[in-house]
């Protein structure tokens, strides 16, 4: 996704004014917190909550939302600085790897960067600042126990309604846990507002801090962050594309760049045979060759003769092979003779006794008949006798 040098220009004038109002807004800030932090109501209050809800809660987990609000002011000035450095720093970072692809001819695999984002996500930092988020100083309006920003209810009523109460658990003072909420709810506005195409890296550690700092309140908020994950997931992807994009664009250059080399390479051997043939003559010789007429005969006569002598030699080597040849071949077929010789005398042998035993079968067969004749012959000369008596 490129940005024109126009949207870069808006870009810068939009972030100067905001830059404008976070200069007044932390003003505002610096004025409240000396306010607060000089008679120790921040501490107070907190050791209230503590009483109120019949527990003590960690000292790290109270010094460590103290110095979240004491560093609010300035990390809400770096974190726009920070999401405006991070666009520019993701069109430098697309153009520097194509400028650097382009140049080494290869894809540079860039796993590290991808698993970067996500081990940022699952970091367990000591230092967490209050992220800041715009459009959250208009009217407030009380709902149950929190008063927060006019723009931030739907948020808030769409977590209750969900979800319930995720600071219920929470046993931080009252005003403090409403900081929260506030951040909370800002980050899931914004996660509802934009399309994935507008995110960063630095917003996705933005919503990071928002919802580690709910986490760490003992907020029951990991619904946002394994969504987080996803949309972390779903921007690497949109990255990935982006680059396989960049990739099938310099893979169609180079074919076309083939194509052209290919089409030059056939003109150029098309224009240049006749040279190309002549350098042919020269290749491995003197360049002389030609200018004396007596000299390259000689030559030429020289060559042919060495050409025949590697003729010859090359047909002696090869009469010599069949020679090899035939001489197997004679071999295996008269081993195949002899095999088949060997095997006709033995069916011829076979054959002579058969025509022994047909002979004595055909001689026993006639005796058999001339017996059966006869027996027949006396059986009908009795049977007549036997009439003439009676």
């Amino acid at each position: 996704m490129q940005i024109t040098a126009d949207e870069q220009a808006a870009e810068i004038k939009h972030l100067k004014e905001e830059n404008e109002q976070l200069n007044a807004e932390n003003s505002r800030l610096k004025q409240k917190i000396e306010l607060l932090l000089p008679h120790g109501q921040l501490e107070h209050q907190c050791v209230s909550a503590q009483d109120h809800h019949g527990s003590r809660p960690e000292a790290s987990d109270r010094n460590s939302i103290l110095h979240m609000i004491k560093g609010c002011v300035v990390g809400r000035k770096r974190c726009k600085t920070s999401e405006a450095r991070c666009v520019k720093k993701r069109q430098r970072g697309i153009s520097n790897a194509i400028q650097k692809n382009s140049e080494a001819g290869t894809c540079s695999n860039d796993d590290t960067s991808i698993s970067d984002l996500l081990m940022k996500i699952d970091a367990d930092q000591t230092v967490l600042r209050f992220p800041h988020f715009s459009g959250l100083d208009g009217k407030h309006v009380t709902i149950g126990k929190y008063c927060l920003p006019l723009s931030l209810h739907p948020t808030l009523k769409l977590i209750i309604k969900v979800y319930g109460d995720v600071a219920a658990t929470s046993k931080m003072n009252p005003r403090v846990t409403e900081s929260i909420y506030r951040v909370l709810c800002a980050s899931i506005k914004e996660m509802h507002d934009l399309r994935l195409e507008q995110i960063t890296e630095c917003r996705i550690l933005k919503w990071r801090d928002a919802i580690k700092i709910a986490l760490r309140g003992n907020f029951k908020v990991n619904f946002a962050m394994e969504h987080l994950k996803k949309i972390a997931c779903a921007y690497i992807g949109l990255m990935e594309h982006q680059r396989l994009e960049e990739v099938a664009l310099r893979i169609s250059k180079l074919e076309a760049e083939l194509s052209a080399s290919k089409k030059e390479h056939s003109k150029i051997c098309e224009q240049s045979k006749v040279y190309m043939d002549t350098a042919k003559e020269f290749i491995g010789k003197a360049v002389s060759l030609g200018m004396f007429k007596a000299e390259n005969r000689c030559l030429e006569e020289r060559n042919r003769r060495r050409h025949r002598m590697m003729h010859l030699d090359y047909l002696e080597q090869s009469i010599n092979e069949y020679k090899r040849e035939n001489t197997q071949c004679a071999r295996q077929i008269m081993t195949a003779i002899q095999v088949t010789t060997q095997r006709y005398l033995d069916i011829e042998t076979e054959n002579i006794v058969l025509r022994a035993e047909l002979s004595e079968l055909s001689a026993r067969l006639q005796s058999l008949n001339e017996i059966e004749s006869i027996s027949l012959m006396k059986e009908s000369n009795d049977g007549t006798g036997g009439g003439i008596q009676s």
